[in-house]
């Protein structure tokens, strides 16, 4: 796990303590008691879908919303009994989702086989789900991360290389995407499930740079966040944004894999979920807002003016997840990735 999670933890520990709020206004709760929900993505006819990384042994589930937009949505796991791990003061666990146009979606799971004590387990694999709930193994993206960092150590002065967190996932037609918040990369992987990383995210001053989303811009570009923990807490929002061009990846030059990301936003506090809406605006959710761990919110960029940063919860989260922007143009973001059983789905009354 990186030393941001290692420091997260620790501030958790005593935040728990105090007993979060989590639900008020500018927000109306769409779901509630999840356990440590993250990555969203809307599936065909409008249904919404939301990884619940789960609460310790096969406790992972995936969980389709029914017009979220109504007063009363229903709610039905179509996936359950996957893979959840403790790790230091958080479970880990199915994290990403992005749907596709079939109704199939993608699932990412954390951290890797090679790295951790379960060798025959799901951990960081890529998984695809069909309508009726059946799961096919794609990849392997966990262990080829690790792999590869275990032969670029020199990367990552840090001290925490190899390591391998696969952690958001973005399916198009013809390849899926995956950051890896461990191995700081980005994952092209083909319909066959071979691999290869197309960029690697260049380290922070105090600890690595933890990419954590993808989302597909109007200009056909890859949009990356990052977590950029550490150096948020001591020096203020230094989380970034970075512009990825798929077309000019050339895999396998790692000279090109490590200047291909270009930054496109920064300035913003430890983004863990994004999306882009119908009208080009890019959507982060801001895990925390402040030092002491406090002031979670999702904030709006229009895409012209990245530097512009609106504020659409008034930093009233609790350690927000996954962003979704639904077919009723509202944006939603999964709320509470740690604590249990407080987790939400809450659809923003601003958008």
């Amino acid at each position: 796990m990186q030393p941001a999670s290692r420091l997260f933890a620790a501030v958790l520990s005593a935040l728990l303590a105090a007993g979060p709020a989590i639900a008020a206004d500018p927000f109306t709760v769409v779901a509630g008691g999840l356990q440590s929900p993250r990555g969203l993505t809307f599936g065909p006819g409008g249904r919404l879908y939301v990884a619940q990384t789960g609460a310790g042994a096969t406790s992972g589930k995936i969980t389709e919303i029914t017009r979220p937009w109504s007063a009363t949505p229903t709610l039905r796991d179509v996936v359950t009994g996957l893979i959840s791990v403790g790790d230091e003061g958080e479970f880990v666990g199915v994290s990403g989702l992005s749907a596709v146009g079939n109704g199939n979606i993608y699932a990412i799971m954390a951290l890797s086989n090679a790295g951790t004590p379960f060798p025959h387990s799901r951990l960081g694999h890529l998984l695809a789900v069909n309508p009726a709930g059946q799961v096919r193994d794609v990849a392997n993206v966990g262990n080829f991360d690790y792999a590869w960092t275990g032969t670029h150590a020199d990367l990552v002065p840090f001290g925490d290389f190899p390591d391998a967190n696969p952690y958001g996932v973005l399916a198009l037609a013809d390849k899926v995407y995956v950051a890896d918040a461990g191995a700081n990369t980005l994952n092209l992987v083909r319909p066959d499930g071979s691999q290869a990383i197309i960029a690697f995210f260049p380290n922070n001053v105090l600890a690595d740079s933890t990419p954590t989303c993808i989302a597909k811009g109007p200009d056909g570009a890859l949009y990356v966040g990052t977590l950029a923990l550490a150096d948020s807490i001591v020096f203020g929002p230094s989380a970034i944004v970075y512009r990825v061009d798929p077309r000019a990846a050339r895999p396998g030059d790692l000279a090109a894999v490590l200047s291909l990301a270009t930054p496109w936003a920064t300035g913003l506090w430890p983004v863990n979920g994004c999306a882009f809406g119908p009208d080009g605006s890019f959507y982060a959710s801001e895990l925390i807002t402040s030092p002491d761990f406090s002031g979670g919110d999702v904030v709006k960029i229009p895409f012209a003016t990245p530097a512009v940063h609106i504020s659409l919860t008034g930093n009233t989260l609790a350690f927000p997840g996954g962003v979704a922007v639904g077919p009723d143009a509202h944006v939603y973001v999964s709320n509470g990735v740690a604590f249990l059983p407080e987790g939400q789905v809450l659809r923003l009354t601003r958008h």
